[in-house]
């Protein structure tokens, strides 16, 4: 109820709040959650499947309730023959009639439409569940473009970085040679190094603008999207799922299995109504109206000519031709390959639920070991920063340090992100946004 909750507050947002966002604002994964769920195609299609679903259940329902119509005609023919009052046939004349009726019809005993009834609730019910599994699929595929950027945008802060440390160092290195305190190869190398972190910077813009397309595309957005590189370190204590605790009903929670097997549910019923039609079926049928060459004027005219018409029909489909029979083996193979699907969706989601647990445990030993690799790759990068301007380290032991301490400056980043990834994916695999 608290998803459904959170889509209907979702769907109702102003257009100006989720189709903008302001040139120097960062979006949060939340913000761009909001504004997928707000306009992506995908949820429309699946919306529009399930009002489909609906509308077939309504007209299931239709064929048991009462039937009621009415009508109202006039008509004239002729030539006639009349008669004066001595009798004398007279030629010519028209002859008219007025008609005014209401009939109702009703269906009192139909198996094989009780069974169409139910068939139509079970794949209502399995077109919600596709579309539950639409939004979850929807959110996960949003997490994932929104770290793959965040992922580029660090790479591209930490290459902006390196070329700015190259640049002071090639600087200091120069000046270095010049009064003879490091040799030509020295420098040689700090100058290579340079260039490398320009090409470096170049080719991460390249990769941020593109994983900047791909997130705005999902969001249904014409400008671009940014994001911040900086998250937050999560609370790795928290209790989750084990694949030792997944049981059915873990399972039978996702929204693509529940979907499966309302589908194979919905597919029975049909069979047992392509079976049920064969099966004699009852029905009951009344009309009362008013027939006569003049149109009534009070309601005497109408009690002197007024009729009324009542029956019970029973109608029993005994042969027509193989029909029957085809739709019979047509619906019960239709039911067989549903139970098929159902059983590869359980297989799907307990394989799903289980990688993604293994994901989730190795993201969470990465990220308990970034913080503290972050934290010394930055004080050694510090350290022989000091060390390399007083001449105790050498270019490489420099170089070394600053390649270290950028690449941790990424894992770091990449171990969030693929630690909220693997959380993602366990909340999809268990239907949850």
């Amino acid at each position: 109820m608290k998803n459904l909750f959170l889509l209907f507050i979702l769907f109702w947002l102003p257009a100006s709040i989720t189709n903008a966002q302001p040139a120097d604002q960062l979006l949060t994964v939340e913000q761009c959650v909001g504004m997928a769920l707000k306009q992506s195609p995908d949820l429309v299609r699946a919306q529009s499947n399930l009002t489909i679903a609906g509308a077939g259940l309504q007209t299931s329902v239709s064929g048991i309730l009462p039937h009621i119509s009415a009508s109202s005609s006039y008509g004239q023919s002729g030539p006639a023959t009349t008669y004066d009052a001595y009798y004398n046939a007279i030629e010519g004349g028209k002859n008219e009639s007025y008609r005014t009726s209401l009939s109702a019809s009703q269906s009192v005993v139909n198996l094989s439409q009780w069974a169409d009834i139910l068939g139509s609730y079970k794949s209502r019910q399995a077109a919600k569940s596709g579309y539950l599994q639409s939004v979850a699929s929807l959110v996960y595929n949003v997490k994932t473009a929104y770290y793959s950027l965040v992922k580029l945008q660090k790479a591209m802060e930490v290459a902006e970085a390196s070329v700015k440390q190259s640049e002071e160092q090639s600087k200091q290195a120069k000046l270095m040679y010049q009064l003879g305190s490091i040799s030509q190869a020295d420098m040689l190398k700090i100058q290579v190094r340079l260039m490398q972190s320009k090409i470096d910077l170049l080719n991460a813009q390249s990769a941020q603008l593109t994983g900047r397309q791909t997130l705005a595309n999902i969001l249904g957005l014409a400008g671009e999207v940014k994001v911040g590189s900086d998250l937050a370190f999560p609370d790795t204590t928290k209790q989750t799922y084990t694949i030792e605790s997944l049981d059915d009903k873990t399972i039978e929670s996702n929204p693509g299995y529940l979907s499966a097997q309302k589908n194979y549910q919905a597919k029975k019923s049909s069979a047992w109504s392509a079976y049920l039609s064969k099966f004699p079926y009852l029905s009951f049928s009344y009309s009362y109206g008013y027939s006569d060459s003049m149109q009534f004027t009070n309601n005497d005219s109408w009690n002197a000519h007024d009729s009324w018409n009542a029956s019970l029909a029973l109608n029993w489909n005994i042969f027509d031709g193989t029909a029957s029979m085809a739709r019979i083996r047509q619906a019960r193979a239709q039911a067989r390959a549903a139970e098929a699907d159902m059983i590869s969706a359980r297989q799907s989601v307990y394989s799903e639920l289980k990688q993604a647990q293994i994901g989730l445990k190795t993201a969470r030993e990465a990220v308990a070991l970034v913080g503290d690799l972050l934290q010394q790759a930055g004080e050694d990068y510090r350290l022989t920063n000091e060390k390399y301007k007083l001449g105790s380290a050498s270019v490489l032991d420099l170089l070394t340090s600053q390649l270290t301490y950028n690449q941790a400056q990424q894992q770091a980043t990449s171990a969030l992100c693929e630690y909220y990834l693997a959380d993602a994916r366990t909340a999809k695999a268990l239907g949850k946004w």
